[in-house]
């Protein structure tokens, strides 16, 4: 699941018609838009921090976040060097606090990267911001994805419209930047979709393990020290490019498991690492 913040409506209304994203009439405090087979979760925050901050909040508290999804900030904003495109922001700066956030970028693409300002006011003048964007939701989207989101969980995208006079940015202007880069950011988010849905199937891969693991522990009554062992044991059989799962099924099979009680539990414990190495 992508969970995708953008400040305005003109800059979602995009990815509204491209993923048939449907109203979730639930949520009376913010827009919120919805599509299962998608698996993205649109949320239009507003402009500023403190919206932007409560809009988090709000979508992951009623709809948490699972081990594998992703945060998404879309948006306009400024650039004082005038460069236009797409950049992916890989350093955030709250100019009220000086607080600084790095989003780790871990996966591969091919968009520019560039460091981003989070300021209370509009843009009007970019004076001492060094050649970096500007904005008024990133860092507050960040630090409040961070009680839901690991900091390799969230992206931030900001597409350039002014190089700091937000007052000549038009709502058909914005529309008209977001269509002009619609094939990178669908792509970027297709990429995202991708890493996410694969999280969430080895997320889930692994809780089914550690499910049967504890049966494991459970038949073979096992102390702590026993559970310990046999855990590393087993990871260590994983690592040798070995699948211990046939052994174990080898012991359910001839009545050795499950056990009566620790003593049985100790002497198979005992032939399952006779077998194992």
């Amino acid at each position: 699941m992508i969970y995708l913040f953008t400040a305005l409506y003109c800059e979602a209304e995009l990815f509204i018609k491209k993923f048939r994203l449907e109203k979730v009439l639930e949520n009376v405090r913010f827009q919120e838009f919805y599509q299962e087979e998608a698996g993205i979760r649109l949320t239009v925050t507003g402009v500023g921090e403190i919206a932007a901050a409560a809009a988090v909040s709000s979508t992951c508290t009623a709809c948490k976040p699972r081990e594998g999804d992703m945060l998404l900030n879309v948006g306009t904003c400024a650039h004082i060097a005038g460069n236009q495109g797409v950049f992916l922001c890989n350093k955030i700066i709250e100019q009220a606090t000086g607080k600084t956030f790095y989003p780790d970028l871990l996966y591969r693409h091919h968009l520019q990267e560039e460091r981003i300002v989070t300021g209370m006011l509009p843009c009007n003048r970019l004076e001492n911001l060094d050649g970096t964007l500007y904005d008024m939701e990133a860092a507050a989207i960040y630090q409040a994805g961070a009680y839901f989101f690991g900091p390799h969980q969230m992206m931030f995208l900001k597409v350039v419209s002014d190089q700091g006079a937000a007052k000549e940015v038009s709502k058909e202007k914005v529309m008209h930047l977001m269509e002009t880069y619609q094939e990178m950011l669908f792509d970027f988010i297709g990429g995202l979709s991708a890493i996410a849905y694969a999280a969430q199937r080895n997320a889930e891969s692994l809780q089914q393990k550690e499910i049967r693991m504890e049966t494991l522990f459970a038949d073979l009554h096992c102390s702590k020290a026993m559970r310990d062992a046999l855990r590393q044991h087993l990871h260590y059989w994983e690592l040798a490019g070995r699948e211990p799962a046939s052994v174990i099924g080898e012991l359910y099979r001839e009545g050795l498991l499950p056990c009566k009680d620790k003593r049985e539990g100790k002497l198979c414990f005992e032939e399952i690492k006779r077998r194992l190495f």
